[in-house]
């Protein structure tokens, strides 16, 4: 093998030390501490107990520090472990800018993810991913120094510090301090599910009266009928807690619309979607989820006569949003969309004797119950009768949507709209 390859290597592994301890200090908001030790100094912080956090980031720190620099290779091309190496580099890097553009150090997180993290949202699960590639870490320099006495040769004095920084990390007590992270990330919320409201592209309008919000609904539901494509779970929650919120509100509707609203809220809420919406899907949801804001502060105290009347309007729009809310489900179905929770599945971790429950996801069918739930609700609150003359202005504009069959027990699906264009932004 080329000297430059072995340079790489020996490159490479102390940058995927640093690029972990990088992304730790970007997750926690800072360094840990501000001493960057020597070996010497880092084996006695290792020594220490109940500060994980710090012991990683100095452990990490030491790790990459090795007494002699090595020249890089001429040549971008590199074979075997050296390519795997940097590989590993890149990934990691990668990881940290996108912590980065969430966090970026020294400023005002600049997005929701950002404000959910600093919040503590994430954190302790995502050290925990930085212990295990830490693990990995380690594992390749406990075979380091092995595989550089075969390489070497006569250059043995050169890679010497090499070897010795390996051996340290291998040797010290930075493993037992990645497996106590690990344990304390399991069952903690991952970074990758963080529950954040996405800001929209166009900040939707406030809603302050009735007339706000059917202008809102209609605009939304016009939007998702023309688009069933793009509908995704966070749109099936937003408008099944609409009807809800109107109906529990105004108390209109009786307790089987009640009922069949609060079903369909609660089936939707069980679903999630591949991708979060973007662009008008996004601004869609925004519309909804304003409206909802104001619904709900209405219901903080005794709605007046004027107040009931108001959310009376918002009632003519409620079985063309279910109708639409239906279309949606059932295009979301077909290119397998939308994910339920498979209960009842037993892991048992390696080296454990115990089984445990373990959270998994796949995608949802039509067979589903909770997916044959929220059906069945949305064809109940589509089945309303309204009287002609009290339909709001959506109503008019597409008075005879298509309709399923008119069993409510067994429900068919409508087939995805196959004339909806592109999305484009609606005008108001």
């Amino acid at each position: 093998m080329a000297a430059a390859d072995i340079n790489a290597a020996v490159i490479a592994r102390s940058a995927i030390y640093t690029q972990l301890a990088r992304a730790t200090t970007l997750l926690v908001g800072g360094r840990p501490t501000a001493e960057v030790p020597d070996q010497a100094r880092a084996t006695a912080i290792l020594a220490r107990h109940g500060q994980t956090l710090t012991q990683l980031y100095v452990g990490l720190q030491a790790a990459a520090v090795v007494d002699r620099q090595f020249p890089a290779s001429p040549t971008t091309v590199v074979a075997g472990p050296a390519r795997s190496l940097r590989r590993a580099v890149d990934a990691i890097g990668v990881i940290g800018d996108i912590l980065a553009s969430h966090v970026p150090p020294g400023q005002t997180p600049r997005t929701p993810e950002g404000l959910a993290i600093r919040a503590g949202g994430g954190v302790q699960s995502g050290l925990a991913d930085i212990a295990r590639l830490t693990s990995a870490a380690i594992m390749i320099d406990i075979a380091l120094p092995g595989w550089l006495d075969e390489r070497r040769g006569h250059l043995i004095e050169i890679y010497r510090p090499a070897a010795e920084a390996a051996r340290w990390t291998a040797s010290s007590r930075l493993s037992a301090v990645a497996r106590e992270l690990i344990a304390l990330g399991r069952g903690q919320p991952r970074l990758h599910g963080l529950d954040v409201a996405r800001p929209p592209l166009n900040p939707a309008p406030a809603v302050s009266n009735a007339g706000d919000a059917v202008a809102a609904v209609s605009a939304a539901r016009t939007w998702m009928w023309q688009n069933p494509s793009e509908l995704t779970s966070v749109h099936l929650q937003l408008g099944t807690q609409l009807g809800l919120a109107v109906h529990v509100v105004s108390s209109t509707g009786g307790p089987t619309m009640i009922g069949g609203w609060r079903q369909a809220a609660i089936a939707a809420a069980d679903l999630r979607a591949t991708t979060p919406p973007v662009g008008p899907a996004r601004d869609t949801a925004a519309e909804l989820t304003e409206v909802l804001r104001w619904l709900r502060s209405l219901g903080k105290g005794e709605p007046g006569e004027r107040h009931l009347q108001q959310i009376s309007r918002l009632n003519s729009e409620l079985p063309l949003m279910a109708a639409t809310l239906h279309k949606g489900l059932s295009a979301a179905l077909q290119r397998r969309d939308l994910f339920v929770k498979d209960e009842g599945v037993l892991q048992r971790p390696a080296g454990s004797l115990v089984f445990r429950a373990g959270e998994r996801w796949r995608p949802a069918t039509r067979d589903d119950d909770v997916v044959q739930d929220l059906a069945r609700a949305l064809l109940q609150g589509q089945d309303a009768s309204i009287d002609p003359a009290h339909r709001g202005p959506s109503a008019r504009a597409f008075p005879n949507p298509p309709r399923p069959r008119t069993s409510v027990s067994e429900p068919s699906w409508l087939p995805a709209d196959p004339s909806s264009g592109r999305a484009v932004r609606r005008s108001r």
